[in-house]
């Protein structure tokens, strides 16, 4: 993905409203990835710290790690990214619940 140091906020959001959309959840993702470099290419990635609360969840787990290699293959653009937020928050808001 282009950019992605200076689009933070944006993948932090598209992360969260993807886990959102697919589990109900609202979940504080902070401290849950890291942005860092490849070793080998040099390009920067997102690097999991999974924290407990989503290596207990196997579904959440797998699903927020196939969004990251998504992102961190390129398979996932900056405008595929805007796109999938607007339709996310398009649809009519479902009640979530709040893992801390």
């Amino acid at each position: 993905m282009e950019n992605m140091l200076q689009n933070i906020d944006l993948i932090h959001r598209y992360l969260s409203v993807s886990i959102a959309d697919q589990f109900r959840l609202n979940v504080d993702l902070e401290g849950e990835y890291i942005f860092t470099q490849n070793i080998v290419s040099k390009k920067t990635i997102i690097a999991t710290t999974f924290s407990d609360k989503i290596l207990s969840d196997r579904q959440l787990k797998l699903f927020l790690s196939a969004l990251i290699t998504e992102i961190n293959n390129g398979r996932c653009t900056l405008e595929l990214i805007r796109e999938r937020i607007r339709n996310f928050e398009g649809i009519r808001r479902r009640p979530t619940r709040r893992i801390i």
